[in-house]
């Protein structure tokens, strides 16, 4: 109630003069309006796309974990969201057909030993004429294919992720072990769990995915025609749908020569450059694209301009107590500015606050309602 009062009792003693495009204030009335005046500046500007689109991870940010051998899943390691470290265990597997490729790569190991005896045997008896050479020779074909397939089946072992501690002990023991840890082959974030505990799963089936969370990008959709005028390296602006206080910066990286059937658009791929709290991915995004040359413009602040009779203008400081209406031909909106392309000239100053009242003022100079 006070304010409106403060408002009334100011229309009341201001004065139009001259021109019914002019106002003159006093000081006081200035400062009791709140009205505040600034230099007309400039600044860069460049041709501008808005396009939708989403936060998605960047490509080979994630790792689908599957298990080569089949079996039970004996327990969990990991949830949804832990941090995991490459090397460390996150599901342990009992597995039979372990246990059936570790006993063919004993007796593959016995069959070594064997032969290995029958080749070093065969030497002796060749020194005496005991056997002929081609004998000694066949053993020695008989001992290479026996350590190549021991070899064959060790490493295999060793693929389907068998420790090798595990492995030496399982072949100087020669106590078979069906338990197969599975674990993370990179630094990351459990992003998913495919299985739970005491589940049978099949060979090369899904377990979990881990994935690097700060490897986001964003993927836009523009019109071809409007995608065609993007380049790598164009900047872009962008915030979560319904948090627009939350910009985001980033940059064009790529853009995929392939039309959506879906949505009839073109993916534009996008680098983010700073960190922004919402930012996860599957978040969708409103964007701008800047591209093209940039060019210097002047510029106002949007608090700056105000409509009057159908079409924008300023108010400009023409005098120690006097503000002239000025219509501006505006471009392109930045954020709380606009470019002016008309109207205005480097350095005048034009007031950019208190816009409303000066506007209040004209109209009742004007003959406007009281």
């Amino acid at each position: 109630m006070i304010r409106f009062h403060n408002i009334c009792i100011f229309l009341m003693i201001v004065q139009t003069v001259g021109a019914a495009d002019v106002v003159r204030l006093s000081a006081e009335q200035r400062a009791r309006a709140g009205i505040e005046v600034a230099e007309v500046t400039e600044a860069d500007f460049s041709s501008r796309l808005q396009a939708v689109g989403m936060v998605v991870r960047s490509p080979g940010s994630t790792l689908t974990l599957k298990t080569i051998a089949g079996g039970r899943v004996e327990s969990l390691e990991v949830a949804p969201g832990d941090r995991v470290v490459r090397g460390q265990p996150v599901v342990m597997l009992h597995s039979h057909e372990l246990l059936t490729m570790q006993s063919e790569t004993l007796m593959a190991l016995d069959r070594v030993k064997l032969t290995e005896q029958r080749l070093e045997a065969g030497k002796e008896l060749l020194a005496i004429d005991g056997i002929s050479r081609i004998e000694l020779e066949r053993r020695e074909q008989e001992a290479l294919s026996a350590r190549l397939r021991y070899s064959t089946l060790r490493e295999e072992l060793l693929d389907h992720g068998v420790p090798e501690q595990t492995l030496e002990r399982v072949l100087q023991g020669k106590r078979l072990d069906p338990h197969l840890p599975v674990t993370s082959p990179v630094d990351g974030v459990v992003l998913e769990v495919h299985v739970q505990e005491q589940e049978w799963v099949q060979p090369y089936a899904p377990l979990l995915v881990v994935g690097d969370p700060a490897r986001i990008e964003l993927e836009l959709q523009l019109a071809p025609d409007q995608a065609r005028l993007v380049a790598v390296g164009d900047p872009v602006e962008f915030a979560p749908v319904g948090r627009s206080d939350e910009r985001g910066r980033a940059t064009v990286i790529t853009r995929v020569p392939q039309i959506d059937p879906a949505t009839r658009t073109i993916r534009i791929r996008a680098r983010i450059d700073n960190d922004v709290a919402s930012c996860f991915p599957g978040a969708f995004v409103e964007a701008t694209v800047s591209h093209g040359a940039v060019r210097r413009s002047l510029v106002v602040p949007r608090s700056a301009v105000i409509s009057v009779g159908g079409g924008d203008v300023v108010f400009v400081a023409s005098g120690a107590d006097e503000f002239t209406v000025r219509p501006v031909k505006l471009g392109q909106r930045d954020g709380d500015r606009y470019e002016v392309v008309e109207g205005l000239a480097a350095g005048e100053k034009i007031a950019v606050a208190g816009v409303f009242l000066i506007k209040s003022a004209l109209v009742k100079g004007e003959g406007g309602e009281d």
